[in-house]
């Protein structure tokens, strides 16, 4: 059982680790043929066109194979001179600004007006 949750707590910090910059481009380019080929399809069956068999043959490896290697990609991570991965700089959330209390109208129970009759 801890090799599993090993196994999930690897992925998930590789998931969130910094990544070298040719797998970063590598992945744009993936994510670009693959979305295309993707939107080339959908275009072509909202519009009801039948489309050419070379296309339905080539088309789930133009989504599938880039959309593998763009997996592969995400969890490939960067390492240090001592050979310690790099973890990606998450940025502080912004806090929103505080609200004072004499800002925020409030309402007691007894200020309600139950009484609804139109007059």
């Amino acid at each position: 059982m801890k090799t599993i949750s090993d196994f999930w707590t690897t992925l998930r910090t590789r998931w969130h680790n910094a990544m070298p910059r040719f797998f970063k481009r590598m992945m744009w380019v993936c994510g670009l043929i693959s979305g295309s080929a993707l939107a080339a399809h959908e275009a072509l069956a909202v519009a009801g066109i039948q489309p050419h068999d070379w296309w339905t043959d080539i088309e789930p490896y133009l989504i599938g194979a880039p959309a593998g290697v763009m997996f592969a990609c995400k969890f490939t991570q960067s390492y240090d001179k001592d050979g310690k991965p790099l973890e990606k700089e998450i940025p502080e959330a912004t806090q929103p600004a505080a609200v004072n209390d004499s800002d925020v109208e409030t309402q007691q129970p007894h200020d309600i007006d139950t009484n609804n009759d139109i007059q």
